[in-house]
């Protein structure tokens, strides 16, 4: 297994957890919130939303920007 191999892996293992998280606070009566409730319940202060902020700057940087050039190498040498 190559070091991208297990870092989709990882990344996959790390979806798969936050659904069943997920599926655990949608079940009536449990005390464990929901991905909505957290991100609603970290949004409340200001350092929690540049925190979220920075989570979004990341994964986008890393999944969307970067990614381009992979999938369109021809786009990468335009002046």
């Amino acid at each position: 297994m190559t070091g991208w191999d297990a870092t989709i892996a990882a990344y996959l293992a790390v979806v798969v957890l936050a659904g069943v998280v997920e599926l655990v606070g949608r079940r009536p009566g449990t005390a464990t919130p929901t991905f909505g409730e957290l991100v609603s319940a970290i949004a409340i202060t200001l350092p929690g939303r540049i925190a979220l902020f920075a989570c979004w700057w990341w994964v986008g940087w890393h999944f969307l920007a970067r990614s381009s050039a992979r999938v369109a190498p021809h786009l990468v040498d335009l002046p």
